[in-house]
């Protein structure tokens, strides 16, 4: 259904991700939930190290679109991906709120979303991030690929 991968980057290049990061989200309208950033963070050259070995471990398939979320708890609606695999990489994330999957029978299965991992799952699974009642920041980067 989903596979983790552990310890994508180092703690520097890590650091240097999150900071460009932050100056690409904004608010898109009422359409997207939180602030984001505009689908094309992986056409940027700060984001080379992490692309090249988020590559390795999607080869040869392709990026369609990849973004930034920013969120504080808040609730995003379920949803699917009009895509082969989606990415999800917790760039920071001490809440370590993973993503939910909806199963048959309305089981909900939810992973844990440990800083500096990534889920890779099929793009038509249906998923949402779960909220929380407690306000923190969490940045997280999603990756459809084709």
């Amino acid at each position: 259904m989903f596979k983790t991968h552990k310890n994508i980057l180092n703690k520097k290049e890590k650091q240097k991700i999150l900071n460009f990061a932050k100056t690409k989200v904004q608010y898109l309208g009422e359409g997207y939930p939180g602030l984001q950033s505009k689908n094309n963070l992986h056409s940027y050259e700060e984001m080379s190290v992490f692309i090249k070995k988020i590559k390795k471990i999607i080869e040869p398939d392709n990026i369609k679109t990849c973004w930034v979320n920013y969120s504080t708890g808040d609730t995003i609606a379920w949803h699917t991906h009009n895509c082969k695999y989606n990415i999800v990489y917790y760039l920071f994330n001490p809440s370590k709120l993973g993503v939910m999957f909806q199963k048959e029978n309305n089981i909900i299965e939810h992973t844990e979303g440990i800083e500096n991992s990534l889920v890779i799952f099929d793009g038509s699974q249906i998923h949402s991030a779960p909220n929380s009642d407690k306000k923190f920041n969490r940045y997280t980067i999603a990756i459809e690929i084709i």
